[in-house]
């Protein structure tokens, strides 16, 4: 008969190299994408641009951290996001983005020439916000960093 249990602490675990201690407070993670797509901040820029609750967006963006953080932004905002391929070209990329049924698309600056190959291939074309360096207008990367949420103290 058992007449006392042993402790959690002092049980051993097979396959652990110590004993199992309390977790040390956590620390901040650093940031692996620009303070501006913050989700928060991309959900102040979908209120401002008018997107509404239902209303679906596609994202071609080449840098993944970059688009999840708009994704979760435009979540927040009960917005639609779909990532597509950036390395969808023609009517492969044509077929996806109607298949999104997009009002808005938000294209990386650099995949420009690749967005391109769409003209001609759909019925309605999505209103277009670019990313990143070479847009000289409707440049997201700029619009957020002006709903960019100031860092806890």
């Amino acid at each position: 008969m058992l007449t006392h249990a042993p402790h959690a602490a002092e049980t051993p675990i097979v396959g652990l190299a110590a004993p199992l201690r309390p977790a040390a407070a956590p620390r901040a993670l650093p940031r692996t994408i620009p303070a501006a797509f913050d989700p928060r901040a991309c959900a102040a820029w979908a209120a401002v641009e008018g997107l509404a609750p239902g209303d679906a967006v596609a994202l071609m963006m080449r840098e993944p951290a970059e688009a999840a953080s708009l994704g979760l932004g435009l979540a927040r905002a009960g917005v639609r996001a779909t990532s597509l391929d950036p390395g969808l070209r023609g009517a492969a990329l044509a077929s996806a983005l109607t298949a999104t049924g997009a009002g808005l698309a938000v294209v990386d600056s650099a995949l420009a020439e690749a967005y391109a190959g769409v003209m001609g291939r759909l019925d309605a074309y999505p209103a277009v916000w670019w990313n990143g360096p070479g847009a000289d207008f409707c440049r997201l990367d700029r619009a957020l960093a002006e709903y960019a949420v100031p860092a806890a103290r």
